[in-house]
């Protein structure tokens, strides 16, 4: 990404809600090569300062909670906090697997709910590029309260549910609805590592067990888009692109460069840059033989058992 970093005058900047697990490794390693920025949301204002403490000078949290407007929510304290929801578990359906215990209640709090839209513009957050939303099922509240802030985000990243774990929170089917009204396009949905089994036989058939969860990765198809779009201003293309890189779409970000060539958005000079970086990073890192997709897919599931965020639901994409 070395490459890039002339073309860059800002920061990438990212919005992370639901932060108690922390800077994703990904963006660690980011940063090391180009400038970013990230704004980690953490209602819980003990661990909110907590994180702060501990946190990269790239990096701040903000203790709101955010939601579609402006109102008092009830927060649902779980034996298992990271669990915690603004939506009370669905224990119709939950009693009936091993994890009952960890959707145990112990303790209701009221809390102040904020449009995201409403505190960016307080802190004078601007020009957003991406977006991870990672709230137990209050997905869609918070993406109601972020529409300017998303009408210029190119990437977001949220975990979404198959099954109903929580009372009345929406399911992927309305995520990838409302995604798609608001300009964004699926390019990835990865299940969570955490499966439900029913209580009685839960020793039996192994590992397997009923989807609940996952993560569903969105981005804005630029290529497809007018000459006259925001995201062909030249900062943001090259934030869009490095994005699509992170996440290992080289040959969408190939084709958006491609483009943006076409359109002028891009000199001779810079989409050469942009085109070595990304057949540079984009090359394979084992030759090619026969079943080496299943060696790459072995390591990387290796890879991941030894990752501080293999029991968070989002960020294992690579």
């Amino acid at each position: 990404m070395n490459l890039l970093r002339k073309y860059l005058s800002e920061p990438i900047r990212l919005i992370d809600i639901g932060a108690r697990a922390g800077v994703h490794p990904r963006w660690k390693s980011l940063s090391s090569s180009l400038p970013i920025q990230i704004i980690g949301f953490e209602p819980d204002a003990a661990e909110c300062a907590r994180l702060n403490q501990q946190s990269e000078s790239y990096v701040s949290y903000l203790p709101n909670a955010v939601g579609r407007e402006r109102s008092n929510k009830t927060l649902y304290l779980l034996e298992s906090e990271p669990c915690s929801s603004l939506h009370k578990p669905n224990y119709a359906f939950i009693k009936r697997t091993q994890a009952a215990n960890v959707y145990r209640i112990k303790e209701e709090l009221s809390v102040a709910v904020e449009p995201l839209d409403e505190v960016l513009s307080q802190h004078r957050i601007t020009n957003v590029d991406y977006m991870k939303i990672d709230t137990e099922g209050y997905e869609v509240e918070i993406l109601h309260g972020a529409r300017h802030t998303l009408s210029h985000t190119f990437a977001v990243e949220l975990e979404v549910w198959f099954n109903p774990v929580f009372e009345h929170a929406p399911l992927f089917s309305d995520i990838d609805v409302m995604m798609r009204q608001l300009g964004f396009t699926l390019f990835d949905v990865a299940r969570s590592n955490f499966l439900f089994k029913r209580r009685h036989g839960v020793m039996l058939g192994g590992p397997k067990g009923q989807l609940v969860a996952g993560d569903a990765l969105y981005f804005r198809d630029v290529a497809a888009y007018p000459a006259d779009s925001l995201f062909y201003h030249k900062q943001k293309l090259v934030k869009s692109l490095v994005l699509l890189m992170e996440y290992c779409y080289f040959d969408c970000a190939l084709e958006l460069a491609e483009q943006a060539l076409q359109y002028g958005a891009l000199s001779a000079t810079e989409f050469e840059d942009i085109r070595l970086a990304i057949l540079t990073l984009g090359k394979p890192t084992l030759p090619a033989f026969r079943g080496r997709h299943r060696v790459e897919k072995f390591f990387k599931r290796l890879g991941r058992l030894f990752s501080e965020f293999e029991s968070d639901y989002l960020g294992n994409w690579k």
